[in-house]
């Protein structure tokens, strides 16, 4: 099993499509697992990528991102999300990801996920955007 992510001040980076972004903001839906996530919603981490170079890698693999905001460790642990490293290893299409990591929503009914991703939400405004295209 991942090793749970133990800096609490760490940010974790999230890609938000431009279709979620709404007067520069983004859309509450999109800090929870989507339907094909399995309760699992992808982050990459600050301590070991920037913004801008997890835009880059997310970006260049035909993925769309118009901002990249972010929620740190402590606040995913405030609402009893636990959040794991989940490297990515390269293969022939996708090049590797060690920055990538898991917040693990499964502990949660699925009906609880739009609330804690409103309250999410609002902290990632509340930091700011972190990049931008």
């Amino acid at each position: 099993m991942a090793k749970p992510l133990t800096n609490r001040d760490e940010v974790l980076f999230r890609q938000i499509h431009p279709n979620f972004i709404h007067d520069g903001q983004p859309a509450s839906d999109r800090f929870k697992p989507q339907p094909n996530d399995a309760g699992l919603m992808s982050v990459d981490r600050s301590s070991l990528t920037d913004a801008a170079s997890s835009h880059a890698l997310y970006t260049s693999t035909g993925n769309q991102s118009g901002a990249v905001y972010g929620v740190t460790v402590e606040e995913f642990g405030g609402e009893s999300v636990e959040c794991r490293e989940d490297p990515l290893a390269a293969t022939d299409t996708v090049p590797a990801n060690p920055a990538h990591a898991l917040a693990d929503y499964t502990p949660h009914e699925e009906k609880q996920w739009k609330l804690i991703s409103k309250r999410l939400t609002l902290k990632a405004k509340a930091r700011g955007l972190l990049y931008a295209t």
